[in-house]
């Protein structure tokens, strides 16, 4: 993937599950910083660095990014129409726009290297004007047909919260708003249920232990819905391929008639971590763990992550952005 940044300036994969946008070219960028921590290896970091250029090109005047679904690949299961990709081409989205963000402030920390400020600080200016004061986080910028693509829009506010948390060591104001959008994460987190998206749903149960360790409400809240509905007893899991779990997205809701990488990893990382910042021993010991973890795996062909199984006719399938960066974060423990 970074010699695809690098050599290309962008990441066009042969066949995505579902059609790619431009959150994707940043979180990728934030799996490869993570793995040039690890390794050192300065393919990763110049690889970052070539995201980083293309979202600069990306970025709209007013300082934020558009999704542009389909930009780059558009889906085998998941397709978006013409007047989709033009629509979340000519609007900027709260997602694309806080991980872009959260990448460059990221980098900067890390290297010092101040080359993307200028960027960083024209988003942020941007961001800011759409915060809510009353709901404690930031409004849409997407509406309308464009907003519906996403099942619940709210569960991806998330990366709101992560991009404030970083921002708030270069720009010192951004403190203002990380409490508040922690409040309306959990506020979100206690509002989802058997049918969330199993990787938003685990990403948030994950988050949350690693922010509170073993408070009360990690140990008692986030405990119970592992043991429920967002991990063992999830409705997503698919008794006849163990460590898979379906999918549900904003066009065709729920899906059990394929296994989905990217909700394997969702369920294992609520479970890692709470293991890892709550609790030793606890999840990482089951057979839903286990089964998750070899699912995960098998998953992997050719040097890359395949996204998801077609379980009528047995064929792994998709090449796309979230199958390469997912797993790192699971493998590095990360998010």
């Amino acid at each position: 993937m970074a010699r695809e940044y690098i050599n290309r300036g962008d990441y066009f994969p042969s066949e995505s599950w579902g059609c790619e946008g431009q959150i994707y070219p940043s979180l990728t960028g934030i799996a490869l910083l993570r793995l040039f921590q690890v390794t050192n290896n300065e393919l990763y970091l110049k690889g970052v660095q070539s995201i980083l250029e293309s979202n600069l090109k990306k970025q709209m005047p007013s300082g934020g990014w558009a999704l542009s679904l389909g930009a780059t690949a558009n889906g085998i299961k998941f397709e978006a129409s013409q007047a989709i990709i033009k629509l979340t081409a000519e609007i900027e989205d709260l997602p694309p726009t806080v991980t872009a963000l959260r990448l460059a402030s990221e980098y900067e920390q890390l290297t010092g290297d101040t080359q993307f400020h200028s960027s960083l600080e024209l988003g942020y200016e941007y961001l800011k004007r759409y915060w809510n004061e009353k709901k404690g986080s930031f409004e849409e910028m997407l509406t309308g047909e464009a907003l519906m693509l996403r099942a619940s829009p709210r569960d991806y506010h998330i990366y709101a919260f992560q991009c404030v948390d970083s921002l708030q060591h270069i720009f010192p104001d951004a403190k203002y708003y990380v409490t508040p959008l922690y409040s309306s994460l959990k506020s979100n987190f206690e509002a989802m249920n058997a049918d969330t998206y199993p990787l938003l749903y685990g990403m948030h149960a994950a988050l949350i232990s690693k922010e509170e360790g073993s408070s009360d409400y990690v140990l008692e809240k986030i405990r119970a819905l592992i043991d429920g509905e967002l991990a063992l007893k999830s409705r997503f899991l698919i008794s006849a391929e163990p460590g898979a779990l379906g999918h549900r997205d904003g066009l065709r809701g729920v899906c059990l008639d394929e296994g989905h990488l990217r909700n394997s990893i969702g369920a294992a990382l609520a479970m890692s971590y709470f293991d890892i910042y709550v609790e030793s021993n606890t999840y990482m010991q089951m057979e839903l763990y286990s089964d998750l973890k070899k699912w995960i795996q098998s998953m992997y062909d050719e040097g890359k992550f395949y996204e998801f199984k077609d379980l009528s006719s047995g064929e792994k399938r998709g090449f796309g952005s979230s199958g390469q960066y997912l797993p790192i974060f699971w493998i590095l423990g990360t998010l």
